[in-house]
């Protein structure tokens, strides 16, 4: 099971790599808000479990597996964020927020049965 801090960089980086330029530490580190070291050490533990591939000084890519992990991550975000921004009404830059922090501190059941009766209830299958 991944740690909440392992998601967040798999989430950012899925994120980041929506824009199709190569991702670069520097930018995780923008983008999460932390300095390079912190970011160079994790990334190294997501190298280490086989979720992404760094070159030195270099560009960022997920593996298959990491990529498959990412895109589960980011679909559960979609669907907790659609259902705090519409149906809850809460505002754009709290759901974001909110999601994430469901996305990446709930236990990997509890996200899942949270979007399961998310898309239950909206009766998609």
């Amino acid at each position: 099971m991944l740690s909440a801090a392992k998601k967040r960089y798999l989430f950012a980086i899925y994120e980041l790599g929506q824009t199709g330029k190569p991702i670069r530490s520097k930018d995780i580190a923008s983008s999460l808000k932390l300095k390079p070291p912190s970011v160079s050490k994790m990334l190294n533990a997501l190298s280490e479990d086989d979720l992404i591939e760094k070159e030195f000084y270099g560009t960022v890519t997920f593996t298959q597996s990491g990529a498959a992990m990412a895109n589960q991550l980011y679909m559960d975000y979609l669907t907790l964020f659609a259902f705090f921004h519409q149906a809850l009404e809460i505002p754009e830059f709290h759901a974001r927020k909110d999601a994430i922090l469901c996305l990446c501190d709930l236990s990997e059941p509890s996200r899942k049965k949270i979007a399961s009766v998310i898309l239950d209830s909206r009766g998609v299958s």
